[in-house]
């Protein structure tokens, strides 16, 4: 049987560990701009939740005023900045990977890791409070 070796007797290179990792490296970069639709979706569904997709604006009887407003910011929040999210990261999760010929496995599981920054900021401020 014969080897495969290159010019300078060294055997062939293996895609190393860092080239598996950029995957999970770019998509927690996209966790960080995700943040804001996901601690707006989360204050829609706890403190928000009476007012979140009431548009009767201050007629409606869901406490004071201004969970009202705030509700707004959040449902736009969630609406606008997640929409491009989800965009960004179909994009980067799975078009690029299509168009340059690589494995869509890898860059579809390690957006797994989109959530970890948000979560990492939770956890801190629960800890801080």
């Amino acid at each position: 049987m014969k080897t495969t070796k290159s010019r300078d007797n060294r055997p062939p290179s293996q895609p190393g560990l860092i080239k598996r990792l950029v995957p999970v490296w770019v998509n927690l970069l996209l966790g960080i701009p995700a943040m804001l639709p996901l601690h707006s979706a989360w204050l829609l569904l706890t403190k928000y939740r009476s007012c979140a997709w009431n548009t009767a604006g201050y007629a409606s009887d869901c406490g004071d005023p201004s969970m009202v407003e705030g509700a707004g910011w959040h449902r736009m929040s969630v609406l606008v900045v997640g929409g491009l999210g989800l965009l960004l990261v179909l994009a980067v999760d799975v078009l690029f990977p299509a168009s340059t010929g690589r494995r869509r496995r890898h860059w579809l599981t390690a957006s797994l890791a989109l959530p970890v920054p948000y979560v990492l900021a939770v956890i801190a401020l629960a800890i801080c409070n």
